[in-house]
């Protein structure tokens, strides 16, 4: 049996195929929206002119004069260069000069991005044409003051240099805020690494010793206080224009919302809700966590998934970006006994009988740990992985989650009562 699953986002191929004896019982378990049609460039523009709750891009760049578009960095699936090239065709359109438009990668606590990195998210012209910037998160922010949960608003200087400011991202569930997208692309995309200490570690409790906050978390956003906060941080920084898409499963982009930042946040995720959302495996031996949207960040497939897995269950988790797991300087390693700020020793997973981790660039111990070593099998090929699961057993039952990174359980998603 064959089952096509998608490869890592920023790979050289769109998709992979796993083969399965025919023995085997497998079932896949894809999120509503994963086939659902990629948006066309008349609703970019239609969304970028009929904004919610804000005037039309072009109105609010009439009259300004530098400008700054903060886009998500290589760690999400955004495809931002449709996008961003009807972003600066609207500013030009307005009066604006090329020189005056630059673009930032909203790297958070993440690594820099590399020049090729840059064509893949933004395409080749605007790479030519506008300056192109990486966050630096440790030096060159600007304080711009505090908000009410005590994180001081320290945001990229080159950000705050200009009169205009939009960002670019994408919603998808996340682990802490709930979901993705809306003031994220500033708290942690531009801010300090002491904002993102604070607002991560203080206020969400994310961090070793502690218990995350209740209203944190998968699903979790109209209470969240990590979300909250970053709201207030994006109000004081000033961002003016935001614009979010939904992702299918092969990471293109499905619905579009622009304006207001909290507005369209908020609509996106009403539909956000239903998109990601999948049914639970009722009964496997095994089940196949496939990772692309986020495939550098690997471990939140198994932070998402591992409540609903059978005890016993064999894991099979895929991880194939060439570019491995990412660096992160929050939650990161950087040595056997050196790691970030708030990093969290991975925790042992009693429910999983045996936790196989398949990618064609293994890597002994990644930067962003995905489980602790001694509980992991690293395999590099497939067949072997077939292998190492047929000396359990003959007859197995197999479920397959293609997007287990973003894909959550219904009740996970169900908004809050």
């Amino acid at each position: 049996m064959r089952v096509i699953v998608p490869e890592a986002a920023w790979a050289e191929r769109r998709q992979r195929v796993l083969e399965f004896p025919e023995t085997w019982e497998v079932k896949v378990y894809p999120m509503r929206g994963y086939e659902e049609k990629p948006v066309s460039k008349d609703q970019i523009i239609y969304a970028l002119r009929n904004p919610m709750g804000s005037k039309s891009l072009k109105e609010l760049a009439k009259g300004k004069e530098e400008v700054a578009i903060v886009f998500d960095d290589i760690t999400r699936p955004t495809r931002v260069r449709e996008i961003a090239e009807a972003v600066v065709r609207e500013l030009t359109a307005a009066g604006m000069k090329e020189d005056d438009i630059r673009f930032i990668a909203a790297l958070g606590a993440h690594r820099a991005m590399t020049r090729e990195e840059f064509v893949k998210k933004l395409g080749a012209d605007i790479v030519e044409r506008h300056p192109v910037y990486n966050h630096d998160p440790f030096f060159s922010c600007e304080y711009l003051g505090e908000t009410s949960y005590g994180t001081p608003v320290e945001v990229n200087g080159e950000y705050a240099s200009c009169d205009l400011k939009i960002g670019i991202g994408c919603i998808v569930p996340h682990p802490m805020l709930g979901f993705g997208g809306g003031a994220k692309i500033l708290l942690p995309g531009v801010a300090s690494i002491n904002a993102i200490k604070h607002n991560h570690g203080v206020i969400g409790g994310y961090k070793h010793g502690s218990k995350p906050h209740p209203s944190t978390g998968w699903g979790k956003w109209e209470n969240n206080v990590m979300k909250k906060d970053a709201e207030e941080f994006a109000k004081i920084a000033g961002l003016d224009f935001k614009i979010d898409v939904l992702v299918n499963g092969f990471n293109d982009s499905v619905g579009i919302y622009a304006g207001d930042f909290m507005g369209e946040h908020k609509q996106g995720i009403a539909k956000a809700r239903d998109h990601y959302s999948s049914d639970v495996p009722a009964d496997h031996e095994v089940i196949i966590l496939n990772t692309s949207a986020k495939a550098n960040e690997a471990s939140v497939a198994l932070s998402n998934w591992y409540p609903f897995l059978k005890p016993g269950s064999i894991v099979v988790l895929i991880a194939n970006p060439p570019d491995g797991q990412i660096t992160h300087y929050v939650f990161g390693k950087f040595g056997k006994k050196i790691s970030g700020v708030l990093y969290t020793p991975p925790r042992r997973l009693d429910k999983i009988k045996k936790l196989i981790i398949y990618s064609e660039h293994l890597e002994r111990d990644p930067h962003l740990p995905i489980a602790r070593s001694e509980d992991v099998c690293l395999i590099k090929n497939w067949e072997e992985v077939i292998e190492e699961i047929s000396s359990t057993s003959s007859h197995i039952k197999v479920a397959v989650i293609p997007n287990a990174e973003i894909q959550c359980p219904r009740t996970v998603l169900k908004p809050a009562p």
